[in-house]
């Protein structure tokens, strides 16, 4: 059998179900500098629970970095989307599962303003 190619966008996936922080770390920049930009904003959010468990005192900085990015890039933010984000990302580390969960569903999901028009 000959040996598989190396992606490192698989591997890194493969590191962060692992929880292997600091692997991961090094192959989100390799991903980042091969494509010359972040890695998906998606993918960035997953680092933030094993920050919150591995190290705890860089998460604050990690989820600011990403809530910044997720205004900047989400179609439509708004402060109440903001807002709801940023409490599930303070709740994180207390509440990993259920707020990860929350921040995907706030950070994904377009809203309607009164008109009907998406935002």
């Amino acid at each position: 059998m000959a040996p598989r190619p190396y992606r490192p966008l698989a591997e890194l996936e493969a590191a962060l179900g692992r929880g292997e922080l600091d692997f991961a770390v090094a192959l989100a920049a390799e991903v980042a500098g091969e494509r010359r930009r972040p890695i998906d904003l998606d993918l960035a959010l997953r680092f933030l629970p094993l920050l919150a468990a591995q190290r705890l005192e860089d998460y604050d900085a990690w989820a600011l970095r990403w809530l910044k990015r997720w205004i900047e890039e989400a179609e439509g933010p708004t402060i109440e989307r903001a807002a709801e984000v940023a409490a599930s990302l303070a709740d994180l580390p207390a509440e990993p599962h259920a707020s990860f969960a929350a921040i995907r569903a706030s950070a994904s999901s377009p809203r309607s303003d009164q008109r009907g028009r998406r935002i």
